[in-house]
């Protein structure tokens, strides 16, 4: 008797977990994880994996879904502090974003920055810049620059963007 009792149980349990892992299983299949392909170190842009739901559905962008970043890096020989600024696209729903124009009123470096990656734009419009040229940046991908300066500039906020359909 008590080892039919014992057999039941572990039927029982044995259904159980098979149970609970065909849900979890089942949950699993409804996530993937995406992996943009990287656009090229010459482009200064990199690829980050993001997760993403699949029918999800896809929803404007914002300028929200643009991250701004700095880091301190070494500084130059002449002693001039040098800094990396990253501007990465975060849309969840994998949507590109282009023309994303950046508030950098007071902006300056001591070196040249590549024009097509971060520029200000032309009067009237000079307390903006403009990042990778205006041209679509991938959801994931990530612009980076270096400038030097005295002082790190911290009033870089998104001003405007617009998304790609």
């Amino acid at each position: 008797m008590a080892s039919s009792v014992g057999i039941i149980l572990v039927i029982c349990t044995f259904g159980l977990m098979v149970l609970m892992l065909s849900h979890i299983g089942l949950q699993h299949d409804k996530i993937s994880l995406a992996f943009k392909p990287s656009v090229s170190v010459e482009n200064n842009t990199f690829p980050v994996p993001r997760r993403q739901l699949l029918n999800s559905e896809k929803k404007k962008c914002s300028k929200g879904d643009i991250r701004i970043t700095q880091a301190t890096l070494p500084p130059q020989r002449s002693g001039i502090p040098t800094y990396l600024v990253e501007i990465t696209n975060l849309c969840r729903t994998g949507c590109a974003i282009r023309n994303i124009k950046i508030y950098c009123a007071g902006f300056s470096s001591t070196n040249l920055i590549n024009p097509l990656i971060f520029r200000h734009l032309p009067a009237p419009n000079h307390d903006y810049c403009i990042v990778n040229n205006g041209d679509p940046l991938k959801a994931g991908a990530i612009v980076q620059f270096r400038y030097f300066n005295t002082f790190m500039f911290k009033a870089f906020s998104v001003s405007s963007v617009t998304c790609v359909s």
